[in-house]
């Protein structure tokens, strides 16, 4: 009988689905998959790791390129849908030794593989088990939302490049984070980092390096002070400061007139950030929900660029603030 292959996908999510049944079953790629709670026993609206497992692949190649697409699909979903999902880094985070495994097997006939958060590729075999351990979860979210645009953003997935899909990681990094301020800190981040890939144009670097030129000329100093004047300019001017990068962000994504939010935003977040809040008892629930939808609206506008289908989820999940 020719050997077949199963990709396994073990997520904790920020929200539990509200699926009433321990199992369920929808097709992604054209490929049948099942979610279930990773205790067969609970339903998946009690907890908060969940597991995606797609079969019957003819190879381990084809288990894992379907694998790390339903990984990146995921992971798009969760972000448009403010989910929060944490994918893991494929490693295990439970499991028994060597010894135990190679025991069981030879007596019971059973195969134990060690739980991996993330992405696990193997021979499909009716005898593996898994060992598992439970969390539960209050807040719910709407399973059949996550199946039904995890179905269609898969179709979507090869043309996602590496700057997608470390956007999505992000967002889905703040979503995970269980209090208010650790979301903002992190979208703000994101953002920022989103904003250093803008470069100065053409006419700029020239204006840049005249200007530099133009201190070596002076009469004012030694040469040697400016010398050190025009390196300055030269290394401290080679890209856009944080905040350019972020406006000239705005700019090119049609949000211009959002500049003085986003200054006024990052302002409060500076108070709280570096030690003049937060003060005891004060909710901050509010600014940061302000913040994270505005940094949310921004990253998936930079996504939508790639995959035009996010368009339909920002102003729904993200909205902006008139």
């Amino acid at each position: 009988m020719e050997e077949k292959y199963r990709a396994r996908f073990r997520v904790k999510v920020a929200k539990s689905l509200d699926l009433p049944e321990s199992v369920a079953n929808f097709i992604v790629g054209g490929t049948d998959v099942t979610i279930s709670a990773q205790k067969p026993t609970n339903k998946i609206s009690d907890s908060k790791w969940l597991v995606l497992d797609a079969k019957d692949f003819p190879s381990l190649e084809c288990a894992r390129n379907y694998g790390e697409k339903l990984k990146v699909a995921c992971e798009l979903v969760s972000a448009c849908l403010k989910l929060g999902i944490d994918s893991g880094r494929d490693i295990a985070t439970g499991g028994f030794g060597k010894l135990v495994k190679d025991q069981i097997k030879d007596d019971y006939g059973i195969v134990f593989r060690n739980s991996i958060h993330g992405l696990d590729v193997f021979p499909d075999d009716s005898n593996i088990r898994f060992c598992s351990s439970s969390a539960q979860g209050t807040l719910k979210f709407s399973g059949k939302a996550f199946m039904e645009e995890l179905s269609r953003i898969f179709q979507s997935v090869d043309s996602a490049s590496q700057e997608t899909k470390d956007i999505a990681l992000l967002l889905n990094y703040a979503l995970m984070r269980p209090d208010p301020i650790g979301k903002l800190v992190f979208a703000f981040s994101a953002v920022e980092m989103m904003g250093q890939n803008e470069k100065w144009s053409k006419s700029q670097k020239q204006m840049i390096e005249s200007l530099a030129k133009y201190v070596l000329e002076q009469d004012v100093g030694t040469h040697s002070e400016r010398e050190e004047i025009y390196d300055s300019i030269q290394k401290g001017l080679h890209k856009l400061s944080l905040r350019q990068g972020v406006l000239r962000l705005l700019t090119n994504l049609g949000l211009s007139d959002k500049k003085k939010y986003w200054d006024s935003l990052y302002s409060e977040r500076s108070t709280l950030i570096h030690g003049l809040a937060p003060r005891p008892g004060v909710d901050y629930s509010g600014f940061a929900s302000r913040s994270f939808n505005f940094c949310g609206h921004i990253l998936l506008r930079i996504i939508a660029k790639e995959i035009p289908s996010i368009n339909n989820f920002i102003d729904c999940y993200y909205p902006l603030e008139d």
